[in-house]
């Protein structure tokens, strides 16, 4: 990198990677960085998903927990060293500037963890929350997707 080599401010990655899952790379904005000006910065897009379910089995031995919950997919922290990344090429979106860019919310995350644990299949279990990408993000203190959890009649 040059020293006149501009960079996007407050977002940890510069570049949008190839998605290996896509035959086809294809960008419908490229950035000419030739061109950047300072401001302004890359909007977010907070992307309304209906997940079919909430909870993922942890079969790691390493981790002590048994499921993990995450409420968000892609995390607009953006920390460029985040080993979450390598998860947004398979919603379809690249682990560059689209992890941080595009989050998709799962909106009914709190309703599908009350049906989980109130199954009579369920069997009591450490649940591990944000397992892959922050559960306490920007975008939470107004969409309180995490905070509905704690209002959960069976987590009381």
């Amino acid at each position: 990198m040059s020293k006149h080599t501009k960079f996007i401010k407050g977002r940890g990655a510069q570049i949008n990677t190839s998605n290996p899952f896509h035959k086809l790379v294809y960008d419908e904005n490229p950035i000419d960085w030739e061109q950047v000006a300072e401001e302004p910065l890359p909007q977010t897009e907070y992307i309304k998903v209906d997940a079919k379910t909430i909870l993922n089995e942890v079969k790691s031995p390493d981790i002590g927990m048994c499921w993990s919950m995450n409420p968000y997919q892609g995390c607009e922290h953006g920390c460029v060293y985040c080993y979450a990344r390598n998860t947004h090429p398979y919603w379809g979106y690249s682990a560059g500037l689209e992890f941080e860019q595009k989050i998709l919310v799962k909106h009914n995350a709190p309703q599908l963890l009350e049906q989980k644990l109130k199954s009579k299949k369920w069997k009591a279990s450490p649940i591990m929350f944000s397992g892959n990408t922050d559960c306490y993000q920007p975008i939470e203190k107004e969409l309180k997707v995490t905070r509905q959890f704690y209002f959960c009649d069976h987590l009381r």
